[in-house]
């Protein structure tokens, strides 16, 4: 899983099936200044939840780092 660069940010283990998404979550945020839990539902075409400065799907977790302007994707492992 590659690392990319959209705009100021740095997303490391970016899976190739999310990296279009990422990019436009990102781009977004970064023209608008705030991105909604609704608008992220949007882009992913499925339910994402946030839960302090993360945001996750069924799928992935998205570890937001605003501070280093730095997020990263991690699997989420499957429940049972």
């Amino acid at each position: 899983m590659p690392n990319i660069q959209v705009s100021r940010w740095r997303v490391e283990s970016c899976p190739e099936s999310l990296e279009q998404k990422i990019i436009s979550a990102v781009a977004y945020k970064e023209m608008k200044g705030t991105i909604s839990d609704f608008e992220l539902c949007q882009i992913f075409g499925e339910t994402v939840w946030k839960s302090g400065d993360n945001y996750h799907t069924h799928a992935v977790s998205v570890l937001i780092n605003e501070t280093e302007r730095c997020c990263r994707v991690i699997p989420r492992l499957p429940v049972g």
